[in-house]
């Protein structure tokens, strides 16, 4: 068997051998009596929004809360109560997919915080890699995948010119887009609704507002862009609206400039699975403009039944053997590699404005190395170039 915890606020999830046998959001509602966490918290978020944490996971600190709750003080405590909701479903060392916004310091806390909670970690592994490896890549591509509060936006290097090896490039943390944002900008379009065909702001009333996320989170669960009707109940009256598909993409596309300034002109876009299931976001980046494709569902069991063996000894993994290239990308890479035989080849680490030679380096890198690779040291961040006078 195997195991693997994919850190992603949207949808915490836990697979084995490739099937998830826990997924929830990870959001906190933080009370008096301890705290509660995934759909629960979530079916009571609009009703104690004081209460209501989803950041613990982005940013594995030890930050205190502006609410604590009973043991729970700072963000480092939810992430151990949500981790502990899972660990009896953790009864074998399990291998990590982080998103690579997060830092070597981060993945150390949640180390740590694992340990506590009694699940043992083998190793991490960025996801838009290990999600990458098993997919039909080309030059220029990139990976998007959605968070509740944020999107990583993750360049897929390839290796060499046949295709053998995926590594994680340049990544973009789109702080402000993530699934929150999308699923606010339709409630908006639909309480606006409601004012304008009833003289009603369900938005008002905390009871009611819920009752407008519950429908608008079950309609999105059918992951197509399709009318909208939600019915709202207070008092003794209920009031209903319907909101057509188009108005709700006009929407939708409104909050996409964000990721469309980030993508490189003429590269293709892959959308992992928790954005690909938000009902039009391929079709609404493609309408702007963007080659956008959806990774299957099971690309994480692809992955799994593939490429975990590669993810052991607490390592952070960040480059990852490569399905084969589309064949006209591998013949347009393959020329440009005859024609440059010795670029691959790196000879200094640059981290920040400064480039360190590999050769008796002082921070455990290696000596030896490709143009392009990444590599984490001592929560430093150092990228694999060459510089000609190197000898």
């Amino acid at each position: 068997m195997s195991l693997l915890l994919e850190l992603n606020d949207a949808a915490l999830s836990l697979y084995r051998d490739g099937d998830p046998i826990y997924q929830q959001p990870a959001i906190a509602l933080v009370g008096p009596q301890g705290a509660a966490f995934g759909a629960e918290a979530l079916q009571r978020a609009r009703l104690q929004p004081q209460q209501v944490n989803q950041q613990y996971l982005a940013r594995l600190n030890a930050d205190p809360l502006p609410r604590p709750g009973k043991g729970i003080a700072n963000h480092a405590d939810l992430v151990y109560r949500h981790l502990r909701e899972i660990g009896a479903l953790a009864d074998e060392p399990l291998a990590v997919a982080a998103p690579g916004f997060l830092t070597g310091d981060q993945l150390g806390v949640l180390l740590g915080i694992a340990e506590e909670a009694g699940i043992r970690i083998r190793g991490f592994v960025d996801s838009a890699v290990l999600m990458g490896s098993v997919a039909e890549l080309r030059p220029n591509t990139w990976l998007l995948d959605l968070h509740a509060t944020r999107s990583c936006l993750t360049e897929l290097r390839l290796g060499d010119a046949d295709g053998q090896a995926v590594s994680q490039g340049t990544v973009e943390d789109i702080a402000g887009f993530g699934r929150n944002a999308c699923l606010d900008g339709w409630a908006n379009l639909v309480a606006d609704r409601f004012v304008q065909d009833t003289r009603f702001d369900p938005l008002h009333a905390a009871d009611c507002e819920q009752q407008l996320y519950d429908q608008l989170h079950a309609w999105a669960e059918r992951q197509t862009l399709s009318e909208l009707a939600v019915a709202v109940r207070q008092g003794d009256a209920t009031r209903q609206v319907r909101i057509g598909a188009a108005a709700l993409r006009d929407k939708l596309m409104q909050r996409l400039a964000p990721v469309v300034e980030k993508v490189p002109a003429g590269a293709r876009l892959l959308v992992a699975p928790h954005g690909a299931a938000l009902p039009g976001l391929v079709e609404g980046l493609e309408g702007l403009g963007i080659e956008a494709r959806r990774l299957p569902e099971d690309i994480m069991a692809r992955a799994m039944a593939q490429r975990l063996g590669a993810v052991d000894g607490l390592k952070w993994v960040t480059a990852l053997p490569a399905a084969a290239m589309e064949p006209a990308a591998a013949n347009q890479a393959s020329a440009a590699s005859a024609s440059a035989p010795g670029d691959a080849v790196a000879s200094h680490a640059l981290c920040g404005h400064r480039a360190w030679p590999l050769a008796g380096n002082g921070f455990g890198l290696p000596e030896q190395g490709r143009i392009g690779e990444i590599i984490e040291r001592g929560g430093r961040r150092f990228e694999l170039i060459a510089v000609e006078d190197a000898g």
